[in-house]
C-alpha cells in the first residue's frame, strides 16, 4: 500500500506545534474539512482511543484510533478499524536550529473500496496529505502569534 514520508520546517516553537498536533480533542476546529466528529472512548495521559468520522479522498469514513503521545517530540496514530485498519502515522517533531523540523511517515493500509481507490490515487493521497499538514501548519503559525 501508498508510504509516504513528509517533511517540514517551520518557524515555531517546537513544544507549541507539538502541543497543537496533540490537542485532538480540537481537531474538529483546526482541521474542520477533514475531522467531523470525534468521540474520545478512552484517555490516559500517553494514550487516548477515538471514534473519529473523517473526510478523506472525497469520502467521509469512520475510524477508530489510537493515538500514542511521547512528549515531546513523538504522536503515532493507529488506526484500529474501518477501511484503513493496520494504518500508521508517525509523527515526529525535533528542534532544528530556530525552527522545528516536522517528519511524518505514513503507512496506508487500505481495505474495502478504499483500496481499490489508494492504488489508483497514490498522487491523490499524498496532495491531500500535504494539503492537510499545511492547514494544520497555518493554523499553528496563527496560534504562535
Amino acid at each position: 500500500m501508498p508510504q509516504f514520508e513528509f517533511i517540514k520546517i517551520v518557524d515555531i516553537e517546537r513544544d507549541l506545534i507539538f502541543q497543537i498536533s496533540t490537542d485532538y480533542e480540537n481537531f474538529t476546529k483546526i482541521l474542520p474539512d477533514y475531522f467531523k466528529e470525534l468521540k474520545i472512548i478512552k484517555k490516559t495521559e500517553s494514550v487516548a482511543i477515538i471514534q473519529e468520522k473523517l473526510q478523506f479522498l472525497g469520502r467521509t469514513v469512520d475510524v477508530l484510533t489510537e493515538h500514542r503521545i511521547e512528549k515531546p517530540e513523538r504522536h503515532i496514530v493507529r488506526m484500529l478499524d474501518g477501511q484503513a485498519k493496520g494504518s500508521i502515522f508517525d509523527e515526529r517533531y525535533e528542534m532544528y536550529g530556530e525552527y522545528t523540523k516536522i517528519t511524518i511517515n505514513v503507512d496506508f493500509i487500505l481495505h474495502g473500496s478504499l483500496k481499490i481507490l489508494g492504488t489508483l490515487a497514490k498522487g491523490k493521497i499524498k496532495q491531500s496529505m500535504n494539503s492537510m499538514i499545511d492547514e494544520f501548519v497555518n493554523y499553528a503559525k496563527v496560534q504562535s502569534k
